[in-house]
Order: structure tokens, then sequence, then C-alpha cells
């Protein structure tokens, strides 16, 4: 019997096998089955980013059933039967021959979809007939789009997954709501994915929906939660490990199963365990190797030139920004201060302008940034900073009292790597 390889007990990008925590008590399986074995409802499922929505669905339903299209991917509302089309192996094609007699004979051969009063699909062969004279006009058709998947996948196990339903256009998702109203009206299952701050998006899109939604909140998974994936995985691979180790990587996943299953098997890989070891043994871990599988992990997602970008700010004419002094040692202005507050510990997702503007205060040494100065800086990343160096992928929003960061591994990244440091010259 082959020894377990680490990437097969801990698995960021694939459905795990061997670390799948099921969160027995919040029910989310048995809610997410209801909803998609209920007739004409869509099942709306919320959870931050990276929080194991796709998991959840692909344990429950057999993946060759899937139909999986990213809200990021769409642009207008077609972009999603189309896509749905092509993952079935491409649109169909009709077509007609109208044929108008006189006098005389017509042969010759042919191959396509014959009139519909005769044959539906597609025929080759050859055609003989004693005609009085003729004229033949052939019509082609697409099989595609909304009416192709309702043709296709009405009444089946196919599940139409929309994943981040979020990404998709304001403007796109109202027609699209329609749309998918109407696909669900007609036998189509459909589930849609969001983050929390934006679950009721789908609703949003078509008021009608109400009352056709079925909601399956996953929230943020809490430091317990995640400590499982740790206690299922290293055991599997005859790593005795203290549970004070585990404790500290849950607190730095950020409420992320897919984060706790990258810093896993990294320090597996920093402790240089590949695979399954002969036999129970104990594993230590300092500080230094700690370090070691952050910095690891936050190489696995790249953020330097949004960093850069979010630093630098959007380019001013005129006076220069006022510098202010850190806790860290750098100097900056009113955009390293925000970055700074983000990175500090409590590591959070969601922060409220007080909760932020109090940690600017905490790391700032001497003069204080104004709230108002914090309150543009956040602005301009949000829109235009964020959305031009990140436009597919959001990776924070801003609405006046509430910063959301969507994407944890930028802040992981931001606290993990050199980075930030780097720019400050520290």
């Amino acid at each position: 019997m082959s020894k377990l390889r680490a990437t097969e007990v801990f698995t960021p990008n694939d459905t795990p096998v061997h670390t799948y925590v099921d969160r027995r008590d919040l029910k989310l399986e048995e809610l997410l089955r209801d909803a998609l074995d209920t007739p004409k409802v869509v099942a709306s499922v919320s959870g931050p980013s990276k929080a194991g929505k796709s998991v959840l669905i692909h344990k429950l339903v057999d993946p060759n059933l899937i139909i999986l299209v990213s809200g990021a991917t769409i642009t207008k509302a077609d972009d999603l039967w189309d896509q749905a089309i092509q993952w079935m192996g491409g649109a169909d094609t009709e077509s007609e021959t109208d044929v108008t007699a006189t006098t005389g004979s017509i042969s010759g051969s042919m191959k396509g979809g014959i009139s519909a009063i005769l044959v539906k699909g597609e025929a080759t062969g050859s055609l003989t007939s004693s005609l009085t004279g003729s004229s033949a006009v052939t019509k082609t058709r697409r099989v595609g789009g909304l009416p192709g998947v309702i043709a296709e996948i009405a009444n089946s196990d196919f599940i139409l997954f929309i994943d981040d339903f979020h990404y998709i256009p304001k403007d796109v998702q109202g027609e699209l709501g329609r749309q998918v109203k109407f696909a669900a009206e007609r036998g189509v299952k459909i589930c849609a994915a969001s983050v929390p701050h934006r679950s009721d998006d789908v609703v949003r899109s078509n008021p009608e929906l109400s009352g056709r939604i079925a909601a399956v909140n996953i929230g943020y998974w809490d430091i317990n939660e995640l400590q499982v994936i740790g206690k299922l995985g290293f055991p599997k691979l005859n790593i005795d490990l203290a549970n004070s180790v585990i404790e500290r990587l849950a607190a730095e996943a950020f409420g992320s199963p897919q984060l706790m299953q990258s810093l896993c098997l990294n320090l597996c890989r920093e402790k240089a365990v590949t695979e399954q070891l002969d036999q129970m043994a104990r594993i230590e871990v300092n500080e230094a190797d700690l370090a070691r599988t952050f910095e690891r992990t936050s190489a696995m997602s790249d953020y330097s030139s949004v960093v850069d970008g979010l630093h630098s700010g959007p380019k001013e004419r005129g006076q220069e920004r006022k510098q202010f002094r850190f806790s860290d040692g750098s100097t900056g202005d009113v955009y390293r201060s925000v970055l700074l507050a983000i990175s500090d510990a409590p590591p959070q997702l969601t922060f409220t302008y007080d909760n932020l503007l109090d940690r600017v205060q905490r790391i700032t040494i001497d003069e204080k940034p104004v709230g108002s100065s914090i309150s543009q800086a956040l602005s301009q990343m949000d829109t235009p900073l964020s959305k031009n160096l990140s436009p597919r992928v959001p990776i924070l929003e801003w609405d006046e009292n509430i910063l959301n960061i969507l994407e944890p591994y930028f802040l992981f990244f931001l606290r993990s790597s050199t980075k930030l440091s780097s720019l400050g010259g520290v």
C-alpha cells in the first residue's frame, strides 16, 4: 500500500478527502440538499471568500453533474447560458431546407437536420426525386443560449452553479435575474454563491425571486473548526504536532479553510515531510519554522503589485501628501497608515470606520492622520485603485462605514510577506 502524500491530505485547491469538516451543527449539507431538491427554487450559498462554498456543493453533488460558471467571466446575461452550452459540448444547429417545385427532378447529397416535419437531427445520404421544377433554400439556426440550456438540462440532475455571483456587474444582474427565474421555473436546477455582504444580490437582481430563493449561509469558520483540519490531517501523515502549533495556524487562517489547508501543507514542506512517515513521530515547530511557513504561503498568492498600488495611492498634482511616523519605524502617508492598520493584530476581514480609526491612531507616533483623510483614502482604495489593480476579482470594498477585505489571501500576504516592510524601508 502506497504512503499518503502531504498533497493528498492537505488540499487547498481541491475537495478534501482526509480533512473534510462537515460542520454538522450548522446542518449545511442538509440545508443545501433540501434547497437543490426543491423544484423551481434557486439555491443561494453565501460565505466569505475561500470559506468552502464550492467544496460544499462538490461534496453533495457528483462533480460530473456540476456546470460551473464563474461570475467573474460574465459581462452580459448571455454569457452564463453560452458558457453552460460550451460545457455541454457546444451549441447544436438545426437546418431546414424549403423546396419549391416546378418541373423536373432533383438529385444530390444532403447533410444536416432535415425539416422538423421529417426528422430532427443530422442525416447524411442522397436524395433523388421527380419534381415539377424546384428551388431550394436552406436556413440554419443556432440552438443555444437560455433555450438551449432549458432544452438540455431541465428536470435533470445537472446543477448550474454560478460561483461568485457578486462579481457580475450590477447592470447585468437585473437581466440575468429575470432569466434565472425563467430557467428555474422550467426545471433547471441553479445554485448561486456569493460573499455575505452581497448575499442578497440574487434577490435584488429580480425582486420576483423573493420566495423562490433557498438561502444557505456558510459564515466564517471559527478557530476551533479550522483546528479540526490540522487535527485530522497531521495524524494521517504520522505527525504528532503540539496543539499550540495548530492553534497558531488556525489563528492566521482568517476564517478560511482553504488558507488553513495551505498553511498545514506548507508547514509539512517546511519540515521536509512530503509523505506519510513510517511511524508516528513528534515534530517540533518553533517561531522561525512558523515564520518561514507563513512566507511560503504568502508566496502562493503574490499581491505585490496590488500592495504597491494601494501604498502609492492615486497620482496627485500639487503638494505632496503629509508624512507620519509609525510604530514599525517607518514613515509614510495616510495610505501607508491604512495598510498598516489593516495588517495589525488581531487579524480580521471586516472593519468598522471607528475600529480602523482606532488602529491608525494606535500605530501612528506623534501627529495622527485626521478622519476625513482616512475616509478619502479608503474611498480611493476601493474605487478606482483596487478595481483597477484587480478588476475581475475585487480585493476590498468600502461603503463609508464598513471596510470588507474580500480576499483572505490578500490580508495574509499583507501580514506575512515582507512587501509592506520593504515599501516603508524597514
